[in-house]
């Protein structure tokens, strides 16, 4: 029993290593095409500032 459980555990570990291995590339990520049809990334805009303590939101 001890054997089988041993045996088990193994080929799980096995597996799960086998499946994260084909997770991903080696490198840095870089955008899909050519670099001069790259628009991202941008920057996002600044949120609007945080109000003072008494004064009212306006929208």
């Amino acid at each position: 029993m001890a054997g089988e459980a041993w045996m088990m555990r193994l080929t799980t570990v096995m597996l799960a290593v086998l499946m994260l291995a084909g997770c991903g590339r080696v490198g840095p990520p870089r955008p899909p095409g050519p670099p001069e049809a790259v628009t991202f990334p941008r920057a996002y805009p600044a949120p609007p500032p945080m109000p003072v303590e008494g004064e009212t939101i306006r929208r």
